[in-house]
């Protein structure tokens, strides 16, 4: 993309803008920050008057937080990079929804990678990605999670993924419906860490599976699963009994 990028710094905290202005000034020289605001009512009227490419917005604020403040628009014609220092269970939000997100105190490094990330972003409608987000922070589970692709982000609802396969530094998902994967750009880490909370178990350092769609389990060595969609997955020694235990409580 060619030009400047302008964005707007929204954080009630006037160190916290401080930081982010100088960080972009000194390390994103393509970002202009055209305006700061201290509260969500006050980046409503900035916004709308000055229509920014992206916006730094704080998820904890007085009176409006980050999320009400997204509710307050009919649709959301701007990226946004969220800014936290708080609970851990919101950074698990962010990796549901695959939005960008940086954690205070503000790593510089990390701050260049998601202005990059919106850099190329720009023409991408986030709403479906804040809806994801807001389930999760409240704590409930998403019915779809959001998964950044080469040119996106696909919503995949965990029932309907019958296994994760590590691919390097990419994840290829196996679906219900489908005879072929969907190369996710993310890890098989990445995958344990957000479906945790679903019904699904990493076998082997190459193998995550969804226990609900377990058809055999093959003894032998090595052992192997076989899963609805008829693919047979191996099973590491080490996570042999552990697997053996999950399946005969089912």
């Amino acid at each position: 993309m060619d030009g400047k990028i302008s964005c707007i710094i929204v954080d009630d905290e006037s160190k916290g803008r401080r930081v982010l202005r100088t960080i972009c000034e000194e390390y994103c020289p393509d970002v202009e920050v055209i305006a700061e605001a201290d509260s969500a009512a006050l980046a409503e009227d900035l916004i709308r008057e000055m229509s920014p490419d992206f916006i730094f917005l704080d998820v904890r604020m007085p009176l409006k937080d980050g999320f009400q403040f997204l509710d307050s628009f009919d649709k959301i014609p701007f990226q946004v990079i969220f800014t936290t220092a708080y609970e851990q269970y919101a950074v698990k939000a962010f990796k549901f929804s695959a939005v960008d997100y940086l954690l205070k105190p503000i790593d510089i490094d990390e701050l260049v990678a998601a202005v990059n990330k919106v850099k190329k972003n720009l023409d991408n409608n986030n709403a479906a990605l804040f809806d994801a987000l807001k389930g999760s922070v409240l704590k409930e589970l998403p019915a779809k999670i959001a998964f950044a692709t080469s040119d996106g982000f696909v919503f995949l609802a965990p029932r309907d993924i019958v296994r994760c396969e590590a691919y390097g530094n990419y994840t290829k998902v196996f679906m219900v419906d489908s005879d072929k994967h969907i190369l996710i750009s993310k890890t098989l880490k990445h995958f344990e860490e957000v479906l945790e909370d679903y019904d699904y178990f990493r076998i082997h350092k190459s193998h995550m599976v969804n226990m609900d769609h377990v058809k055999r389990f093959l003894r032998g060595k090595p052992a192997k699963l076989v899963m609805i969609d008829g693919s047979e997955v191996e099973v590491s020694v080490r996570k042999r009994e552990e697997l053996v235990n999950k399946l005969t409580m089912k």
